[in-house]
């Protein structure tokens, strides 16, 4: 017996020497927090689902450490803001997420909150499986830039390592008009004077609806040449946006993203200025592919609202492998900004081994070069309209400038039925095209006006399953 009870007593100071051993290293056991909107309580630890806490604000006046888990109950419901505070490491990420049976968590900021979710100066953080809304039922549209999930690096240097996944975000009414006022449902804000940036961001199996006025974008400070400090390492998959304002995905000063397997339809739904269904902008060595965009509107005949768009200050963008259709403003944009210190030309671009069907009826254009870029590739593409109705489209428009080096290569374009693709431009901005090995079929007019052709006379049927697009199974199509 007494052996029994001095090897409880060693066993105990062993646990408590370790204990302040962890602590003089700065090692903290994790801790799982519950919160729970009904039977929860403020006072309770929030350690155990029967002790759970209730409300955001206790949530948001905690400093969390790394590894613990803050798990907000399924069908539970809290209005207001979670803004969170302590930062995980590398190996012990801080999690937001959910616990229990039901519905997503709901947080609403109906408009009393600039955001739903402000992720200030973390890093290492973990957001997923919430039901995310900010909408104010008494105005039309909010000024203020309402927000779903905010991740602001705000003069600290370098913020990393941050994870959005599994959220519904939606309704949020936000302005329509590009500036300050515009809603979003994911951004990401680098603000200074000190240069600061995001590295290692990645956004997945989210689900944007509603939103007004870009699904997910961020801003782009330190974007400027002069000033290049751009944020790294992004990578945004397997999200589902409907229902979008304005602009879709909008890659913003990133050196390195990845955008892949996401659908967007219904893009540009009620915003009356320029935009597109996916974009970089002030970027480098982005890669976009796999996606399904449809159904980008072009109700007023502006400039925008194609599918895709490679615009002002980007550098090494390949849009690749892309199902894009019944996009009214068309399927492509290329364009630079004022070429100046801040802003370089639109430069290495690759277009390769995307399809594109009835796309650009409404704008009545496919292709768009807008002011001087230099060195674009277009590829092994499929581009087929076989609209009914009776509709003439500039095939390639050219304007504010001539581009330069733009090679259109092996690419399939087929108009039939009431389709008709128009080449209408001038020699001079011919004269910037060269075309190799391409296959012009159907109502094709004024294809003598172009210039360096060297195209086949005929090709064999093209099989729609060498295409790696899981939703055109079962799609059947005729493209010669």
């Amino acid at each position: 017996m007494i052996r029994l009870v001095r090897y409880g007593l060693l066993l105990m100071v062993a646990h408590l020497s370790m204990s302040i051993s962890l602590l003089a290293n700065g090692v903290v056991k994790p801790v799982q927090y519950f919160i729970d909107n009904v039977n929860g309580n403020d006072n309770y630890l929030g350690k155990s689902s029967k002790q759970a806490w209730k409300t955001l604000a206790k949530v948001n006046a905690q400093v969390f450490q790394p590894g613990d888990q803050v798990l907000f109950k399924r069908g539970g419901k809290w209005k207001g803001q979670l803004v969170p505070k302590g930062s995980g490491t590398k190996t012990q990420a801080i999690v937001f997420s959910a616990y229990g049976k039901g519905a997503l968590p709901q947080i609403a900021a109906e408009g009393k909150f600039r955001d739903v979710v402000l992720l200030h100066n973390l890093s290492n953080i973990s957001v997923k499986y919430l039901d995310l809304s900010n909408h104010d039922p008494e105005v039309k549209e909010q000024k203020t830039g309402p927000t779903g999930v905010r991740i602001l690096a705000e003069d600290i240097g370098t913020i990393s390592n941050i994870q959005l996944s599994n959220l519904y975000i939606h309704d949020i009414n936000g302005d329509n008009k590009k500036g300050s006022k515009e809603g979003h449902g994911i951004f990401w804000d680098c603000q200074g004077p000190k240069p600061s940036r995001i590295e290692n961001l990645l956004i997945e199996h989210c689900r944007l609806e509603r939103v007004d006025r870009n699904g997910i974008r961020g801003n782009g400070t330190f974007g400027f040449r002069d000033n290049w400090f751009p944020n790294k390492n992004l990578i945004i998959r397997n999200c589902k946006l409907e229902d979008i304002g304005g602009d879709g995905i909008v890659i913003k000063a990133f050196d390195g993203a990845l955008v892949e397997h996401n659908q967007l339809f219904h893009v540009r739904t009620r915003a009356k200025d320029n935009a597109v269904g996916i974009w970089p902008h002030s970027s480098d060595n982005t890669v976009i592919q796999y996606n399904e965009v449809a159904y980008t509107k072009n109700q007023d005949w502006s400039n925008d609202g194609q599918s895709f768009d490679i615009d002002g200050n980007c550098n090494h963008t390949i849009i690749q492998n892309n199902y894009s259709h019944d996009n009214e403003g068309g399927f492509m944009l290329v364009i630079s900004d004022a070429i100046n210190a801040k802003s370089r030309m639109t430069t290495n671009s690759i277009i390769r081994n995307n399809l594109s069907i009835n796309d650009g009826n409404k704008r009545k254009r496919l292709f768009n070069f807008a002011l001087v870029t230099d060195s674009t590739l277009v590829s092994g593409n499929v581009f087929l309209n076989s609209t009914k109705d009776s509709v003439k489209m500039e095939l390639v428009d050219i304007e504010h400038g001539v581009p330069k080096h733009v090679v259109f290569e092996n690419n399939i374009i087929q108009y039939q039925h009431g389709a008709t693709a128009v080449l209408s431009k001038s020699p001079t901005q011919y004269a910037a095209v060269t075309w190799k090995g391409n296959s012009f079929k159907g109502n094709i007019v004024g294809k003598e006006k172009l210039l360096n052709v060297n195209d086949r006379s005929s090709v064999k049927p093209i099989d729609l399953k060498k295409y790696p697009f899981s939703l055109l199974e079962g799609l059947k199509l005729k493209i010669y």
